[in-house]
């Protein structure tokens, strides 16, 4: 089988950067130094039961990249603007791409796609022709036992369990969608709405708004989580500002969905900020999303944000408000609430002075106030940046908003930018470490700066016994650079936030894409339950010792990169909705253009 050549097998914006890469060392004769795009549109000559004859649209050179992840080539043929499929093909056949489109509309289809697969993952009072109605017990308390009804939801992390820290999020990219690309469906024809996002999101809400503790205002951690049988000596619940990373599978099962006949699932009933402030963030804007087609459910989104609000006063001086991410989430509540006019001006200059205060000279953010371990992030990557640009784009006049913008420069050029650039790919590393904790173990690090190392992705031997694809890390600065391209009116960070999501979609040293459905060639998921759904992201490629990427291409069935997981899905949808165009001319779409 000739060389793999790797790019997004989605394809590209008609204006976005475009590249391609290739392993040198799969050229052990030479490499080659040219490259050519053919139009799959175009033949120059037919040949029946071989190869056709593409015609060549464009040719272009080939660069060498090094780095620690070897020798690549890379081409680049940005130039190539107008829309049609495509395929990268070296010289004398010696290696070639899968078809790739050329539109304004290549990810318009992406959307659509995610919706149907997270309206698929209904749990509770739903069904459709592939199951019926599913964990109508959900479920007791983990502390009393006592029955409480937080059914309903979507299925999430390995089918069948539901976390409040990742599960809900698709409603923030349902909002995102509608508010910034106008995107509207109606095939579902759900009572009370006209917009399928906007039903799937309130399917979300309602199950968002039963984890609340009553007593206490306070949201509950998850639902089905399992036990900690896993936990052993140096493992631990949080893992680089993600929790549950101890958690079984003891929850993760269907039950006969009759209370108290005994074979209920377990809420978990524990203090978890993050999922706090997501409650808070994403009732907000429920809030305010919701007034028209069902006034209600936005009256008790409202009033349930704000009944978390204030019982998290009470807690801002604990540990985890020490923490960057958790900092960083507040602050997305913060800004939420203070367009309703009931957080001051004042608190939110505080949060945002306080997160810049986070802020290493180099640029990267510290995991906490401690200012020991540089910030790194299971699912809220990003989250720093996020909240800036969320602070920025809001035109508070006032001098921190210069101060923010300078932090999100001063984080690209000594932070993302240098990273990006350690490999051929563009993918965001993991992050940096203080030092290379386990490479006694066998774990490669890579050196950043004096003092300071780097890996592309999760250490094998870490003690927390945690290591699994990145999908959420890679989508949420996806999402990210998206923003900050946006806001600081910089495209380099949106060719940066597409590098991202191409990695996803086949541009990986695999060639596999990590969205079930999308692409010519997908790696296997993991799912059990429920089987392979059009739409399912996985959880992506993970590391080896050595640092490189792996992914399940054989169907071995390994949750660490096949995993179907909220997380990713959610971030992409809002990177997306900071990425697409809202309309696509007709001179930017497939075909020919009717002229009337």
């Amino acid at each position: 089988m000739p060389p793999l050549v790797a790019a997004t097998q989605l394809g590209f914006l008609c204006d976005a950067r475009k590249r391609f890469v290739a392993g040198a060392a799969a050229f052990p004769g030479g490499a080659p130094d040219t490259f050519e795009i053919q139009d799959l549109a175009l033949i120059d000559a037919e040949a029946f039961g071989g190869w056709e004859n593409w015609k060549a649209v464009l040719r272009g050179r080939i660069d060498v990249h090094r780095g620690p992840m070897g020798d690549h080539l890379v081409g680049e043929f940005t130039a190539l603007r107008r829309p049609g499929c495509y395929r990268v093909m070296l010289p004398a056949a010696a290696g070639w791409s899968h078809p790739f489109v050329v539109s304004d509309g290549a990810f318009s289809r992406l959307p659509p796609i995610l919706l149907d697969f997270v309206h698929a993952q209904r749990c509770g009072a739903f069904e459709d022709s592939l199951r019926g109605p599913c964990h109508l017990d959900d479920a007791v308390r983990s502390d009393t036992g006592e029955p409480v009804d937080v059914s309903g939801g979507w299925h999430d992390a390995g089918d069948l369990r539901k976390w409040m820290t990742t599960t809900p999020l698709p409603v923030l990219g349902f909002f995102a969608l509608g508010d910034r690309l106008g995107f509207a469906r109606n095939h579902w024809r759900e009572k009370h709405f006209e917009d399928d996002a906007l039903s799937e999101a309130a399917w979300g809400v309602r199950w968002v708004l039963k984890m609340q503790d009553p007593a206490t205002g306070l949201f509950w951690e998850d639902v089905g989580g399992g036990g900690e049988a896993r936990a052993l000596p140096g493992t631990s619940w949080w893992v680089d500002n993600h929790s549950g990373c101890v958690a079984d599978n003891a929850g993760n099962v269907f039950t006969d969905n009759r209370k108290a006949s005994g074979d209920e699932r377990s809420v978990r009933v524990q203090y978890n900020p993050i999922v706090q402030y997501v409650a808070v963030a994403l009732l907000a804007d429920a809030g305010d999303r919701f007034h028209v087609a069902a006034p209600a459910l936005a009256r008790q989104s409202r009033d349930s944000a704000l009944a978390c609000w204030r019982s998290m006063g009470a807690r801002t001086e604990d540990r985890f408000h020490r923490w960057t991410s958790v900092l960083a989430w507040r602050l997305l509540a913060a800004l939420r609430l203070h367009d309703w006019g009931v957080v001051a001006e004042d608190a939110v200059t505080g949060l945002v002075t306080g997160l810049l205060d986070l802020q290493a000279d180099r640029g990267f953010f510290w995991m906490d106030a401690d200012r020991r371990d540089p910030y790194r992030g299971i699912v809220n990557a990003a989250q720093p940046a996020i909240a800036l640009c969320s602070f920025i784009e809001r035109d508070f006049e006032h001098p921190l908003v210069d101060r923010a913008r300078e932090a999100l420069e001063r984080l690209w050029n000594g932070y993302v930018a240098p990273l990006t650039a350690a490999n051929p790919y563009g993918m965001m590393p993991y992050g940096l470490y203080g030092e290379p904790r386990t490479a006694a173990a066998g774990d490669v690090y890579h050196e950043f700066a004096p003092g300071l190392w780097y890996r592309f992705f999760m250490p094998e031997h870490a003690p927390e016994r945690v290591n699994h694809g990145l999908a959420g890390h890679w989508t949420s600065w996806a999402h990210a650079l998206g923003m900050m391209g946006r806001v600081l009116e910089r495209p380099d960070f949106r060719d940066a936030a597409f590098d991202q999501l191409a990695w996803l979609t086949g541009a990986n040293p695999l060639g596999v894409s990590m969205i079930s459905g999308v692409g010519v060639r997908a790696a296997a998921p993991y799912s059990r339950f429920l089987g392979p759904m059009p739409g399912g992201c996985m959880v992506g490629p993970r590391g080896t010792a050595d640092d490189t990427a792996w992914v399940d291409t054989e169907g071995r069935l390994a949750w660490s990169s096949g995993e179907y997981w909220m997380a990713p899905l959610a971030n992409m949808l809002m990177a997306l909705a900071e990425l697409l165009p809202g309309t696509v001319p007709a001179s930017r779409r497939l075909g020919v253009p009717t002229r009337l």
